[in-house]
Formats: C-alpha cells, structure tokens, sequence
C-alpha cells in the first residue's frame, strides 16, 4: 500500500530533457557539405569575378573618355551598335552581380526557396550572357578578337553547368533536407 515516491516516474512518465530536444534534432538542418561546399565557393568566387568585371571593366567606360571614343560618330573606333552593346553589358552585370548577392544571402540562410531559384535564375543568367554575347559579335572588331572566341567556349562550358546544377537543385536530397527555412 506505499505510494510510489513523487521523484520516480516510470517509463511512459519520463519527459525527460532528450525528448523534448529531438523533434529539434529531426527539424535542424544539415550543415552544408558535399557538392553543396562547391556551391557556396563557387558562389563566393563568382561574386569576386562579378565585382572585379563591373568595376574593372564597365564602370571606367561609363566613366571615362572610352564612352566617346566608341559612341561617338566622329571617332575612328566608333560603330553604330557600340553604345547598345555597353549598355546591355552593363546592364546585365549589374543585375547578375546584383543577383549574386542575393543568391549568396538565401544560401547561406538556407532558405527554402534558394534551390527553386537557382534552377530558374541559371537559365535566365546564361541567356542574358548569350545576348550580350551575341550583340558583341555584331561589331566586327570585337568578333574577330580571340577574347570573343574565348567567351564562347565559356559558354559552352555554363551550358554543359545548366544540365548538372539544375537537375541537382530540384531532385537532390541533400537540397531538399537543407533549405528548410
């Protein structure tokens, strides 16, 4: 007839602090690793190349004598398509240095909606590459510069990219447990 002491619970009883913590364990998500450490590097040196193309190489035209040199009808550099194609590429810079803060920011926060956006801002990103591409190689002289040549084989090399990222972000597991918040 001796009650149980109060300090003693039994099995069903026992709220200990482990099983309060484990929905906790279940719902945090994993650390980045795996192909996703290539990821944030990759987003990490994109965004030191986006920085280094718009301020070393569109801002001092903008800003400098060059702008009249190739958009002005009097000068020997001048062609009628040079002021589009500047202000296309600089332009799509902006947007994509712009684009790749953002990215950076959801990633390392792992927002839910970074893999959905990735697969959706690739493609846009290649096509906005490929039109300046394209403008570019309107002009003569900047068609025939092996830096033109050099572009396009980059470009090949982000369309094979788009075919392996893509499907990775959508269909991944390790995506998936990831970007919860």
């Amino acid at each position: 007839m001796n009650p149980e002491p109060l300090n003693e619970s039994t099995p069903n009883e026992n709220i200990g602090l482990e099983r309060l913590q484990e929905p906790w364990k279940v719902n945090k998500p994993p650390k980045i690793r795996g192909a996703l450490i290539l990821v944030a590097v990759g987003l990490i040196f994109s965004l030191f190349q986006n920085l280094a193309y718009f301020f070393g190489g569109i801002a001092p035209i903008i800003r400098s004598t060059l702008w009249e040199l190739y958009t002005n009808p009097g000068s020997p550099k001048f062609h009628p398509r040079w002021k589009l194609v500047l202000i296309c590429d600089a332009l799509t810079a902006t947007l994509i240095l712009f684009w790749n803060i953002v990215m950076l920011v959801f990633f390392f926060r792992k927002k839910r909606v970074f893999p959905v956006m990735v697969a959706a801002s690739l493609p846009i990103i290649f096509l906005l590459i490929l039109g300046v591409h394209y403008l570019s190689g309107l002009i003569p002289a900047v068609a025939e510069s092996p830096a033109y040549t050099k572009e396009g084989t980059a470009l090949i090399t982000k369309f094979i990219g788009l075919h392996i990222w893509i499907p990775y972000f959508l269909l991944s597991k390790r995506v998936a447990k990831t970007f919860v918040r």
